[in-house]
């Protein structure tokens, strides 16, 4: 399968990232609605979990903390510290294992009562088989939860003027509603939860000149006001992501 990025981009993408306990909670907890939505969907309170592509490891290490799941980490980063510090900042989380595999080639050993996947699959041409390979690890009775970003439409044009560099490593062919309809229909899969989600992303990932600062600061001020009322009314025109969340039927 064909990837849009690599090792290297995403080891230098997360160089920076803070690990700190605060910053962790300020990044994920405004997504607790979702995750008591993900637990809740399985058959019985759920032990384990795993991420695919977790590295460096935030989402994973909370999840962990917040739920006490034994976690297990799947990302072919060449880094592990990142990781491990995520779960030494969280209180109460269980690290059980941290596997260093390209996703494409490694054949689960095991399945898991949960399954992570976060700014994933839309880094590949063929994402349509990505996601279904996510199936693979994840138990009868069980539920997955994957969050993309959405790309398309007024973000697509904005990216085109201050992030480009980011918008060329995403696939905005996966950034629709339907993929994930034809995703549980495909696996026998129950949809729990499909929308899009949150405000207008406004946060860039390169330089930028003068002109384009000026640009961005507009925007910034523009969607810090604007998105409490564009969180309340979801659009694939300007919202940040697409989540899903899926039940596993027992067979």
């Amino acid at each position: 399968m064909e990837t849009l990025t690599s090792r290297k981009y995403w080891e230098a993408y997360y160089k920076s990232s803070s690990i700190e306990q605060n910053e962790i909670i300020r990044i994920c907890r405004k997504y607790d609605g979702l995750f008591d939505v993900l637990v809740a969907s399985c058959n019985e309170p759920p032990e384990t979990i795993i991420e695919i592509g977790a590295y460096p490891g935030r989402f994973l290490a909370y999840l962990s903390s917040k739920y006490l799941l034994k976690a297990t980490s799947l990302d072919f980063n060449s880094d592990k510290t990142k990781i491990i510090d995520s779960f030494d900042a969280m209180d109460g989380s269980i690290l059980k294992e941290i596997i260093q595999a390209d996703f494409l080639e490694y054949e689960p050993t095991q399945q898991y009562d949960l399954v992570l996947s976060n700014g994933f699959i839309e880094h590949f041409v063929n994402y349509d088989e990505v996601l279904d390979q996510h199936t693979k690890y994840l138990k009868p009775g069980g539920a997955i939860l994957i969050m993309i970003p959405n790309k398309r439409y007024l973000r697509k044009y904005y990216g085109l003027l201050v992030d480009r560099t980011n918008l060329r490593a995403h696939n905005l062919k996966c950034m629709k509603i339907k993929v994930f309809r034809d995703f549980a229909s495909r696996n026998g899969l129950d949809i729990e939860k499909l929308s899009y989600y949150g405000g207008f992303a406004y946060q860039v990932h390169q330089k930028l000149n003068f002109l384009q600062k000026g640009f961005y600061k507009v925007i910034r001020s523009l969607s810090k006001k604007l998105n409490p009322f564009l969180e309340l009314h979801p659009s694939p025109f300007y919202s940040a992501s697409i989540i899903a969340i899926f039940h596993k039927p027992n067979v």
